[in-house]
Formats: structure tokens, C-alpha cells, sequence
């Protein structure tokens, strides 16, 4: 009976979303009428292409055991020679696995016989059968030499090859000397004939080039049986040798010695030497990582450094004098060859090390590895590698040479050197000394100094070294400097005509000169970060703000009229410094452009230039970015969170006060904002559910606003409420973090803050909070009246000491009996949490488990992953993908305040049609040790990274382990 349309109809929904499908369609309906009934012959093709679209109805056929009317449809619709070649490899990926599955005697017997049937009616020979399904059974394609434990195919198999005449094994050596090493084949034909395991191994192992697969089973074959396979592996050599093939010879010499070194250590010396004797050693294979490296079976190193490894270990001082030659002519030398010799030989490489250095091998390699010496061996040598033309080697070398006894002294000569290119590798070194002395040395070059790389280092090192209260007076000298050295001649750009750009007016009435103009420009040019460069900002202190719209204006044009190259990100810097409210929201809409046409580099350096901007409304939207992007497009976010730590910094306080005061107030006067309507005063307030509430001059709170207020007054409290509400937006999560990570106010900051803004008022009298000494121990808790008085659980009126600090209490820091009380004190005043607080769930840690790092407790849940993305984002969590290019995943959250950081891993699994995510082992991660996106519990250094469960805090140990625990609604257990 042909298949229904209702049947086929889910391949046919499936293939329209190809993006050609419109080019295939006609074909794939040709199949479709077939399948259907709808045609009796089963379309025949003459182009290859066409016919491969058959392969998309391979999927429906079932396991041959099992197949029926419709499954023979399928296999008539591929069986025409050209759709058959087109569609044999897909046929073949799909049924073979398959083959494996549990079954009765007689199922499994019925199964290979349609299998083998239809196969023969494709022209297939026995051989070619059984290749075929050794190649596409998958499980050959590794060195495991283990007896075979027997499936449903490899009993096939097994019988088979067994059974096969002579010829037939002939025509399986053949297919599988040119398909190469296959486990399974191995296995198959050194259990059914024997005699003919030496000649496949032969075949196998003599094939040049294969080199790290004929390694790892030359290795693989000596350690299964040494007296039986070492003549086989001998031979091989021997065959290398006479090729010559010394990268072979090596290879097996190495592997023979390592069992029986007496016997082979001579012809491995003599590889050894014989391989770096060949022309270009190592050149073509300097990436063929072939050797494992002793000690360590996770690294492998190549045959160069393995060759140079082996030499230093059977004939170290005739190999020290043949390296010293070989550097000297100038020879390719693998990079890890010179951390070899470190290794090896310790101080007695210094003499090679500074032969190759001589001889122009890489600088950049071989000084990192020289600084692991001895010092004084080479340091007196290196002075004249300031003279060298890479900037690269400069660098390197001033950071050693900072450490030479004389460096002060050298470097202030070097700090006179004509070219600049020297004297920035003076400044270097003087940096990396950062003494008084030489302090005193870079002061004195600085205003001097034509280099501005040299310069922007003096500076860095020096610090804002400018002292002077009168900014004009300092800015007179700083322009006079610059236009001593050349800097203001011109135009900074040549497509800037800073002539035309609109006047910037300064403090006192005047406009700014073309030299301070300049000077302005140049100097931000010069900025890496989007920050005000330090001699900038005496004369950005004297710029009149309220009269610079037009200039930033002008400046922010230019930057996206140039596209917003990252080399002109000064402008936008500059525009952001001496903007208006204006320029402010002109780059928060572009900003949101940039982030919705995916120009993210640009988004990242308009959130910096917001943040600098410093007005109240520019830091509420770059706050606002580092929340909205803190999981997707996370770069904009960081950027952002970055931003608001630089401007705390530029203030002097921390991110969160700066939060905190960047809060608006709305023009309230404490907790209230008064208004005349008809000579008699009303006032409105923020009430419980963030909205304006009005009352009257005997204290009665009225429906709503008096309807005979001025329209000018109901429109600015209509504006006032949508703005609450966008307060309200990033407050509630902001506090239901800080929830979490636990900050502390001081008994002043959080009176100051939570008591006299109208907005956080209501904050503070719809949460619970928590009184902690200066030791971090609770001692307290209380409510907020809506007459400012705090309460305790009994209702009586307290005061918060003055040292003590309060947070938002956790409910993991109460008792069962007083939690109860509180939770049931709100019901009676009909409190309603804006976040869950008091009903959160806890995770308390075991004392059985405080010394664990590892937590075991989910690796039975897996769910869809779209429902666990979306649950994780929802609590805060990251998913960052393997760095290892395998479907490896981990969910990662992390607590700032503490640098720590939770991980769960995640594997991808595929489960009743559809990828679900398993999770794994979850752990913490401290932060300050490691900057790594995410660490793998078992990377080689983990253990270093990982906490104990008793280092966590408390608080966030329970937050995570929650965060996944109530997953468990949503979830399926394995």
C-alpha cells in the first residue's frame, strides 16, 4: 500500500524550508507521486543532482527486518543506477548503524538477508558488502586491538570474512591497503585468517606520510605483544631507511628503543641526526605534532624537537656541538626546540640560546625562554637588541634589561638617541623601573619628546602629574609644549579643517584659539580607552558646556560619516565630553541603532562615550545597557558595565553608589513634591504601587489629582509616571541582585538613599532588611513604615546603629519560627514583595559536603534546550559553548562582588527527535585566579580555580543550587 500524503507530508514542511527548495521542488515531488500511488515508475534521472534529492525519503525507511510495502517503495525509488550512486552513501549512513540493534535469532538473521539482497541487485560483491559495512559501522576508526565483544553486525561480519575463499580476502586486503588502518578489519581478519594479519599490517605500516596514525599503532601493536609484532615494526625501519624516509625511521626506532633500548638506541641516535640532516628539516611537518612527549600522554611534540630531545638524552655533548653548528648555518629550528634546550640543559643553554639569537631566529620566542636563566649569563648582551628593527624584540628586551644593575644609567643615554624608535625603548625600560630617579628622568623628556607612543608611556607611568591649580595658566604651557614639538602646525587630519568646525567657547566668555583647538584634538586622538586624555582635561575644564552643543554635534557627524572606524573614536569621545543633553540622547538612539544593525564594536565605544558624557540621564541609559545586555549581545553590556566603572573611578566612588545616586528624584523635596492649584497647596507622593498619589493641605489623601490643576502641572506628573515606571524596570532587578550578592549600605548611605528619594521609599517599605555589625553577623531585622519609623517583627520602633551596615535580608539567615513570623506580619499588612524574598527557596550547605568542589546532584535532568535557555536567562545565567569544538557546553553566573564564579556543564544529547541539554557537574570558581571564560572541571588546571563549597558564600551557594533545582518542574529525567 503506498504511503499516504499525510505520511510523507513532514518531509515535504521539512525540505521547504531549504532555501533552494523552489529550484528542487518539482523533483521532490516526482518522489512524492511515486510514494504516493500517484505514479507506478519510479522516476528515473540522468543528472546526478536530481537524482540526490531521493536521499531526503532514505529517513523514513525502517530497519530491514521491519521492511514493508512502503519501505520497498523507497528502495525501488533509489534503486536506478544513477539515483543509486548519488544516494549509496546516504542509504549506506543511515541503515548500517542501524544493523547493531537488539533482536531475535531469526530477525536479525531476516535482517542482514534483505540487507545483503538488495545490495547484490546494486551489483555489490560479497567484499564490497562487508567494506561497506565495516566503513560505515564507525567502529573501526580507532587503534583498539581489544578482542572483540560480538553485536548483531560483527557476528556478521566475523562469519563472513571467515568464510571468505582466498580471492575474497585478496580483494579485502586490497580495498582496505588503500582505505587505510581500520581496527575493525584488523580485528576481523586476525580472528578469520590469521595468516594474513602480517601482510595487512605490512601494507599498512609502510605507507609514507601516514606518520602519527602509523605512530600511535606501531605504539599501540609493541605494547599488545612486543616479541610478536617488534620484527614487523623492525622491518618498517629498515624500509624507511632505504627510502629515505627519516621522519619514518625515527618514528619506529623511537618506539623499538623505548622497549629495548640496548638493541636500538644507536639506530635511533642516527635517525635522529639523519632527520635534521635532511634539507629543510621539519619545515613541511613543523606542525605534525607525531611524538608523545614523555611524562606526559595529553602532549605530542614534532619530530624536530623530538629528534633534538632524543639526541640530548643518548648523546648530549656531540649534539650540543652539532646544535651550535646548526644554528650557525642558519637552519630551520621548531619554536619548541628552544624551550627544549631551556629545559634539558638549563643555564648551559644560554650559549645556544644566544647563537640563535645572533643568527636571527625569532626574538620573540627565544628572549621569554632566555628570562627562565640565569640572568647574568646573557643580560650584557641583549643591550644591543635596542637597536633592533622590530618594535616587537625592543619591547621584550627593555622588560629584561629594566632588571640590569646599570638600566637607569643606559637608559638615560638611550633617552638621547636621534631616533625615536630607541627612545621609546629608553621610556620602556624607565617605566618598568618606575623609581624616583627615573621618574625624574621622564619628567625632564617629556615635554620634549616628539614620540608620542614614548609620551603616552611617560604619562601612563607618570600619572597626572599636573599640579596646578590655574588651569588657563597650565593649559598656556601645555599648548606652547605641543607647539614646540610640531603637533599644532597642521590640521590633525587631513580631511578635518578645524577652522570650520564651530567655536568652542571657554569660561570666560572667549572662544578657544586654533593652537588649543588643535591641541584638543590632538591629544584625544591619543586616547585607547574611551576616557579624557590627561592633558586634556585642564583645558576640557575651562569649555563652556552650555555653548559646545554645535561643536559636538559637528564632531559626532563626522564619526558616523566615517563609519564609525574605531581610529576616529576620539571624536565621538571628545563630542561626548563637551556635549549637551542633546548630543546625550542623539548617541543613546544611535547606540540602539548600532546594537539592532549588529555594528556591536561601535555600540561598545557609544556606551563609553555616554558614560563619560557624566549627565544624570546619560549614566541612567549606559546602567540601563549593561542590564538589558548582560546575557545576549553581552559585549555591549561589559562595555557598558566597564563605562559605569570608569565614571565611578572619575568620581571616586564605587559603581553601586554611583547607581544609587544616579536615581532621579523627580523634583520631589524629600519624599514629597508640593503644587498650588487656586492659592491652596497640594501635595503628591509615590505610593505603594509606584504611582503618584495626591492629598491635600489637612493631610487627606485624594483620589486624584484636583481637577482644577493647570494642564502644565498634569501633564509633568503624567511624565513623571511613565518615568517611575522605567525606574522601576532597572530597580527591582537591581535589588533583587544585590539580594543575591548581598550589599551592604552603611546606616547613612541607606537613610539617605532609601528614605528621601520618593521612588526608593517604596523599596524600603516593601522589603525585609537585615542589621549586621561590623563583623558581618546579623543582629537585627526590620520593616520600614510608611511614616519612616523601622520596626522590628514585635512592632516596636528601632534605630540602626551608627557602625552597622544594612542589606536585604535572605531568608537563608532566619530561623524556621521567625521567618513564619515576618512572613505572616506582611500578610497582616497586606505587604506585596516586588521580588520574592521572604518566599524564596533555600539551599543550605551540608556540613558533610563543605570540603566538596564538585556538585553531583543534576546529572540526571536534561530538557529541550530552548526551555532551559530561556529558564537560565531568566535566573541570570550564561551559556558559553566548548572551546574544544566538541558539544560540550557550560551555564556560568557570576558574582562580582565576591570575583567568583558558578559553572554547570552541559551536554548535548539527542532525545525522542529533538536536541535536548544534559546538565553536569556544577562548581564555583574563584575569579581572581583565572580569566578564563569558563573552566571544565576537568582541565588540567582546574583544581587550582575550583572552591570548596564551604568558600563560597552562603547566599550565592543557595541562589545557584535553587536557580537549577526548580528546573526540575520543567524537566525530564535520564
Amino acid at each position: 500500500m503506498p504511503y499516504t500524503k499525510e505520511a510523507i507530508l513532514p518531509i515535504v514542511e521539512e525540505l521547504k524550508q531549504l532555501n533552494d527548495y523552489e529550484d528542487i521542488a518539482a523533483i521532490i515531488q516526482s518522489g512524492v507521486d511515486f510514494l504516493t500511488g500517484q505514479t507506478f515508475t519510479a522516476p528515473v534521472f540522468t543528472d546526478t543532482h536530481d537524482a540526490k534529492q531521493m536521499c531526503f525519503f532514505i529517513s523514513r525507511l525502517q530497519l530491514p527486518d521491519h521492511w514493508d510495502e512502503n519501505d520497498r517503495l523507497i528502495l525501488q525509488l533509489i534503486s536506478p543506477p544513477v539515483t543509486w550512486e548519488a544516494c549509496r552513501e546516504t542509504f549506506l549512513h543511515t541503515i548500517v548503524p542501524m544493523m547493531d540493534t537488539p533482536g531475535t535469532s531469526s530477525s536479525i538473521v531476516l535482517r542482514f538477508s534483505y540487507f545483503t539482497s538488495f545490495l547484490q541487485q546494486r551489483g555489490c560483491t560479497p567484499e564490497e558488502i562487508g567494506s561497506m559495512l565495516i566503513s560505515y559501522s564507525g567502529d573501526g576508526n580507532n587503534f583498539d586491538l581489544a578482542p572483540l565483544k560480538f553485536t548483531p553486525l560483527r557476528k556478521f561480519l566475523q562469519d563472513l570474512i571467515k568464510s571468505a575463499e582466498w580471492h575474497v580476502i585478496d580483494a579485502y586486503i586490497q580495498t582496505w591497503n588503500k582505505k587505510g588502518w581500520n581496527s575493525l578489519f584488523f580485528r576481523l581478519l586476525s580472528k578469520g585468517h590469521p595468516e594474513r594479519e602480517m601482510e595487512y599490517l605490512e601494507n599498512i605500516l609502510a605507507k609514507s606520510g601516514y606518520y602519527k596514525d602509523h605512530y600511535e599503532l606501531s605504539r599501540i601493536l609493541l605494547q599488545n605483544n612486543l616479541s610478536k609484532y617488534e620484527p614487523v615494526i623492525e622491518k618498517t625501519a629498515g624500509w624507511f631507511v632505504n627510502l629515505p624516509d627519516y621522519t619514518g625511521a625515527l618514528t619506529n626506532y623511537q618506539l623499538l628503543a623505548d622497549h629495548l633500548p640496548e638493541k636500538y638506541n644507536q639506530q635511533v641516535v642516527k635517525a635522529a641526526y639523519n632527520y635534521l640532516d635532511m634539507p629543510n628539516t621539519g619545515i613541511p611537518n613543523q606542525d605534525l605534532r607525531l611524538f608523545e612527549v614523555p611524562g606526559d600522554s595529553s602532549s605530542w611534540a614534532p619530530p624536530a624537537v623530538m629528534a633534538i630531545r632524543l639526541l640530548l638524552q643518548l648523546d648530549k655533548f656531540p649534539a650540543i656541538n652539532y646544535l651550535d653548528n646548526y644554528l650557525v648555518e642558519k637552519r630551520y629550528v621548531h619554536p619548541d626546540v628552544f624551550q627544549l634546550l631551556t629545559d634539558q640543559l638549563q643555564d648551559r643553554a644560554v650559549p645556544l640560546l644566544l647563537r640563535a639569537l645572533e643568527n636571527d631566529y625569532d626574538a620573540k620566542i627565544l628572549l621569554p625562554v632566555l628570562t627562565q636563566l640565569n640572568t647574568a649569563l646573557y643580560i650584557d648582551q641583549l643591550w644591543p637588541y635596542t637597536l633592533h628593527k622590530l618594535k616587537s624584540v625592543r619591547t621584550l628586551v627593555a622588560v629584561i634589561l629594566a632588571e640590569h644593575p646599570m638600566a637607569l644609567e643606559k637608559a638615560g643615554e638611550l633617552l638621547l638617541h636621534k631616533k625615536a624608535d630607541q627612545r621609546l625603548t629608553a621610556v620602556q625600560i624607565l617605566c618598568r623601573l618606575n623609581t624616583i630617579d627615573a621618574k625624574k628622568l621622564l619628567q625632564q623628556a617629556l615635554h620634549k619628546e616628539t614620540n608620542d607612543d614614548a609620551r603616552d608611556l611617560m604619562l601612563e607611568t607618570l600619572g597626572d602629574t599636573i599640579t596646578d591649580t590655574d588651569d588657563a595658566a597650565t593649559v598656556a604651557q601645555l599648548v606652547s609644549f605641543a607647539k614646540k614639538r610640531g603637533k599644532l602646525s597642521r590640521p590633525l587630519e587631513t580631511w578635518l579643517d578645524d577652522t570650520t568646525l564651530p567655536p568652542l567657547y571657554l569660561l570666560n566668555g572667549t572662544a578657544m584659539t586654533t593652537d588649543m583647538m588643535r591641541f584638543l584634538l590632538y591629544r584625544m586622538s591619543r586616547i585607547k580607552e574611551i576616557r579624557s586624555d590627561v592633558e586634556a582635561r585642564p583645558l576640557l575644564r575651562l569649555i563652556d558646556k552650555s555653548r559646545s552643543g554645535d561643536f559636538a554635534a559637528h564632531l559626532f557627524k563626522i564619526y558616523t560619516d566615517k563609519g564609525g572606524d574605531a581610529k576616529y573614536k576620539y571624536l565621538m569621545a571628545l563630542a561626548a565630553l563637551v556635549g549637551d543633553d542633546v548630543l546625550a540622547d542623539k548617541l543613546h538612539i544611535a547606540i540602539n541603532h548600532w546594537i539592532d544593525d549588529k555594528r556591536l564594536k561601535m555600540a561598545e565605544h557609544g556606551v563609553g562615550a555616554l558614560a563619560i558624557h557624566g549627565s544624570d540621564n546619560a549614566l541612567r541609559a549606559v546602567e540601563f545597557l549593561s542590564r538589558k545586555y548582560r546575557i545576549r549581545k553581552s559585549n555591549v553590556g561589559a562595555a557598558a558595565l566597564v563605562a559605569l566603572q570608569h565614571a565611578a573611578a572619575e568620581i571616586g566612588i564605587g559603581i553601586h553608589e554611583l547607581g544609587d545616586r544616579i536615581v532621579p528624584d523627580f523634583g520631589f523635596t524629600g519624599l514629597f513634591k508640593y503644587f498650588e492649584v487656586k492659592g491652596e497647596v497640594y501635595g503628591a507622593f509615590i505610593d505603594s504601587n509606584f504611582k503618584p498619589a495626591y492629598f491635600n493641605e489637612n493631610n487627606r489623601k485624594l483620589k486624584s489629582i484636583p481637577a482644577a490643576t493647570s494642564s502644565d502641572i498634569k501633564e509633568s506628573f503624567k511624565t513623571i509616571t511613565k518615568e517611575v515606571a522605567e525606574v522601576v524596570k532597572s530597580q527591582s532587578p537591581r535589588l533583587e541582585h544585590f539580594l543575591v550578592t548581598q550589599r551592604a549600605w552603611s546606616a547613612a548611605q541607606w537613610q539617605g538613599f532609601f528614605l528621601h528619594n520618593p521612588v526608593m521609599f517604596v523599596y524600603a517599605t516593601r522589603l525585609l532588611w537585615g542589621i549586621y555589625d561590623e563583623q558581618g553577623q546579623l543582629t537585627g531585622c526590620f520593616h520600614c513604615q510608611e511614616d519612616t519609623t523601622l520596626v522590628n517583627v514585635e512592632g516596636e520602633k528601632i534605630t540602626i546603629p551608627e557602625n552597622a551596615h544594612v542589606r536585604i535580608l535572605h531568608p537563608l539567615y532566619l530561623d524556621a519560627g521567625t521567618l513564619q513570623q515576618w512572613k505572616q506580619k506582611f500578610v497582616d499588612l497586606a505587604i506585596i514583595p516586588v521580588f520574592p524574598q521572604l518566599e524564596r527557596l533555600v539551599a543550605a550547605l551540608s556540613p558533610l559536603h563543605s570540603h566538596a568542589t564538585l556538585v553531583h546532584d543534576f546529572e540526571d535532568i536534561s530538557l529541550e534546550s530552548d526551555v532551559l535557555n530561556k529558564h537560565m536567562e531568566l535566573k541570570g545565567w550564561k551559556l558559553s559553548e566548548g572551546s574544544d569544538s566538541k558539544y560540550v557546553y557550560a551555564y556560568h553566573k557570576t558574582d562580582d562582588e565576591h570575583q567568583l564564579e558558578v559553572i554547570i556543564e552541559v551536554s548535548v544529547i539527542y532525545k525522542d527527535d529533538a536536541f535536548c541539554y544534559k546538565l553536569g557537574k556544577l562548581y564555583f570558581i574563584d575569579k581572581t585566579k583565572t580569566q578564563q571564560q569558563w573552566v571544565r572541571s576537568t582541565d588540567k588546571d582546574a583544581a587550582n580555580y575550583l572552591l570548596p563549597l564551604q568558600s563560597v558564600p552562603p547566599v550565592f551557594y543557595s541562589e545557584a543550587m535553587t536557580d537549577i533545582a526548580i528546573s526540575r518542574d520543567k524537566v525530564v529525567l535520564v
